[in-house]
């Protein structure tokens, strides 16, 4: 028997001696499917249909992802897969929604980041409640008929949002152009700025204002600021004393050279002097008439009150009798000392009062760190239970719709139970207090007898109603005690329940686990056969060299006589017998086992147009379907 015709029902290359690595993995290995290609069953390859409808979609998908802005759809290198869901990946970023999800998208990717990839994308959609159903089979298969939709609402966001931030977006990309570049049309601009501030500065010094009077007689300042306070220069410059006035005028006399010329200097330099003094007066009282008054009332208004406002002009009024040196000098220390105490008085109430203003401010602040802590904690609790609701509503599932609306009516009336304990508590505690008070008003009253049996009769009115609203409490208390129980018990149960995407992950899961074992199973028998086929092969080979080494011992043997001759010829005749029934059986296995082929691969070619036929007759009914859906509701229209 020739071992290669044996092997050849298996393996393709029948002549290759090597490892049978290489025969296994062509002999598993398909053909790579391409759209429109009818594949030769025969050789390990399946065919597909041409979808016209869903190729014309897949045109359309690419038409709208160029328009939308993202023209790797363009590449011709790319899959289709990668060009959809890239595209849809992208569409969601663009959209500028926060969806919580990270949207990694990888070139090339294998089923498992497929698959994920999938999940994430229609968790985003929920997220941005996209109005059309999404599975995840739908994106990994690629059925473009269920996906059009989806990415044109997609691109009709993407639209809506670039005409929301266009303006802000264009007004950025000015800002940061104009950073490094200048425009032709700004530098004309700054050039006729420029000289339009050289023609507006030359203005300006044309028309500067000058100065046209003068402040004139600076010189008697100081004196009539003398005579403001009383303070005249000339008593100042007179001696006090007699003796004094005896000494300087020896002194004049004596530096002078005579008592007469001495005399009439020092009498001219006074009558000058008084001459001044009043022409100074008369400009004063012209002030002291018309604006002085005015500001000087408004300013001591605000410093001192009305009534040491008069005290002081009576003062005034008796010290301008005092005439000389004393008299002046008298009158502004006691003007200074009263000024000093007026403005001690005026810090201590400022100081009090400003003590008042830090104990309120701190008291305030308090006040106000309280109310920061107690918003905090709301806005805490509020986030928390955004955050719960945005789990359930994520766990919601139309297999669990149900027990999610047992569990929300629960905890609505676990809040509800919630809320009128603590109405009920602080109805107690107002209550108890106002008791409390009324027997205290009733304790400290002398009543009588009777007053104090029916005082007896109310307070145990008051216990017995007391003791009934605390049963009350107590069973509240064990009814909520019990709702919080179930309420437990219910997500426990929504808990260990399965969602859909998990379910869909399992039987993903399982589904490729039973193709790895089918083809793990298949492998591994094509490694028994084809190692039953080479121990067959050696087994045959033993037995033609040891028939060969027999043949070889007794052939010098047989050829020594004529009889020898005779029974070595018999016994090649039974050996020829021998291996010739030998190969009509494997002959015979051969035809067995070829028969049996054919009729397999009869088998599943029948298969294989019976599920080309189940395909075509499914997408014939959903079109159908489609269009009674469609007749159905222009009839409701119609009527």
């Amino acid at each position: 028997m020739d071992p290669s015709k044996r092997k050849s029902i298996f393996f393709a290359n029948d002549g290759d001696d090597n490892s049978s690595s290489g025969d296994l993995s062509s002999f598993t290995k398909r053909g790579t499917i391409t759209p429109g290609k009818i594949a030769n069953a025969r050789e390990g390859e399946l065919s597909q249909m041409i979808d016209v409808e869903s190729e014309q979609k897949y045109q359309e998908i690419i038409e709208l992802l160029v328009t939308g802005g993202y023209f790797r759809a363009r590449i011709s290198g790319l899959s289709p897969f990668d060009k959809v869901v890239g595209g849809m990946a992208w569409s969601i970023t663009a959209s500028n929604v926060d969806v919580d999800a990270d949207l990694f998208f990888q070139e090339n990717s294998n089923i498992k980041q497929k698959v994920s990839l999938s999940e994430e994308l229609i968790k985003a959609l929920n997220r941005m409640k996209c109005p059309f159903p999404l599975q995840a089979q739908h994106i990994t298969l690629l059925n473009y008929i269920t996906l059009f939709p989806i990415i044109r609402w997609l691109i009709t966001k993407v639209i809506e949002t670039r005409e929301e931030t266009g303006d802000l977006l264009r007004m950025y990309s000015i800002s940061m152009f104009g950073k490094d570049y200048i425009a032709p049309i700004d530098e004309e601009m700054k050039q006729s700025l420029s000289e339009s501030c050289d023609f507006i500065e030359s203005v300006e010094k044309r028309y500067k204002p000058t100065r046209k009077f003068k402040r004139g007689n600076t010189k008697s300042t100081p004196t009539q600021t003398l005579l403001e306070y009383g303070k005249l220069h000339r008593i100042s410059r007179l001696p006090t004393n007699v003796n004094e006035n005896k000494e300087a005028a020896q002194k004049l006399e004596s530096q002078l050279g005579g008592k007469d010329g001495g005399k009439d200097s020092s009498e001219a330099e006074r009558e000058e002097e008084e001459k001044k003094i009043k022409q100074m007066m008369k400009g004063m009282k012209g002030v002291e008439g018309d604006a002085l008054s005015k500001v000087s009332g408004g300013v001591l208004k605000s410093f001192l009150p009305s009534e040491e406002i008069t005290n002081l002009s009576e003062r005034y009024g008796d010290m301008s009798d005092v005439g000389g040196v004393e008299g002046g000098k008298m009158m502004g220390e006691k003007l200074h000392r009263q000024k000093i105490s007026n403005l001690e008085k005026l810090i201590q109430q400022k100081q009090q009062e400003l003590e008042q203003i830090i104990s309120a401010h701190s008291e305030r602040q308090k006040e106000l760190e309280q109310l920061q802590l107690l918003v905090g904690k709301k806005q805490a609790f509020n986030e928390r239970i955004i955050r719960e609701t945005e789990k359930l509503d994520a766990l919601e599932t139309p297999e669990n719709t149900k027990a999610l609306q047992a569990l929300r009516s629960l905890v609505l009336l676990n809040e509800t139970l919630i809320a009128q304990e603590e109405l009920f508590k602080q109805s107690c505690k107002r209550q108890m207090v106002e008791y409390k008070q009324k027997i205290e008003q009733l304790l400290s009253q002398d009543a009588s007898t009777q007053e104090d049996q029916l005082d007896s009769d109310r307070q145990q009115q008051i216990q017995q109603a007391f003791d009934n609203d605390v049963g009350k409490l107590k069973k509240l208390k064990l009814l909520l005690n019990k709702k919080n129980r179930d309420i437990s018990l219910i997500q426990r149960y929504l808990d260990e329940l399965p969602s859909r995407a998990e379910l869909l992950q399992y039987q993903r899961q399982f589904v490729e686990l039973s193709e790895q074992s089918s083809s793990k199973l298949t492998e591994t028998r094509q490694y028994y056969t084809t190692y039953n086929t080479y121990e067959d092969k050696k087994t045959l080979l033993e037995n033609e060299l040891s028939i060969l080494n027999s043949i070889q011992s007794k052939y010098s043997v047989a050829m020594s006589s004529t009889t020898n001759k005779e029974l070595f010829i018999k016994s090649m005749d039974q050996i020829i017998d021998g291996i010739q029934q030998v190969l009509d059986k494997s002959d015979n296995k051969w035809n067995v086992e070829k028969v049996r082929h054919d009729t397999l691969s009869d088998q599943y070619m029948t298969l294989l147009d019976q599920e080309r036929n189940y395909y075509k007759l499914t997408k014939d009914f959903e079109e159908e379907c489609r269009k009674n859906e469609l007749l159905i509701k222009k009839l409701n229209e119609l009527q």
